[in-house]
């Protein structure tokens, strides 16, 4: 994990910054074969996109937050997926 944001971070910067955090951790989850914590961090990273989305009032903004929270979302089902065949993950 990286170090915490500084303390002169805007709190949607903070937001950000936490939710690229979570999908770091996502993904080296998802490599070290951990499929439950990947998927859990995929869908906190995703809800706190939508939280930023949701208060967004640039489109450009916006719409980089509603496609992350997307990307989020497709990971974790296609991992759930994957979980629910007693497979492992796809690489």
């Amino acid at each position: 994990m990286q170090a915490a944001p500084k303390p002169q971070m805007s709190r949607a910067e903070k937001l950000r910054w936490y939710s690229n955090q979570l999908m770091t951790d996502a993904t080296e989850a998802e490599k070290a074969g951990n499929a439950e914590t990947a998927i859990s961090n995929y869908l906190q990273a995703a809800e706190i996109w939508l939280l930023l989305a949701k208060v967004e009032q640039s489109y450009p903004s916006w719409k980089a937050y509603t496609d992350a929270a997307s990307q989020c979302q497709h990971k974790a089902k296609s991992l759930i997926a994957v979980a629910s065949k007693g497979a492992a993950p796809p690489p």
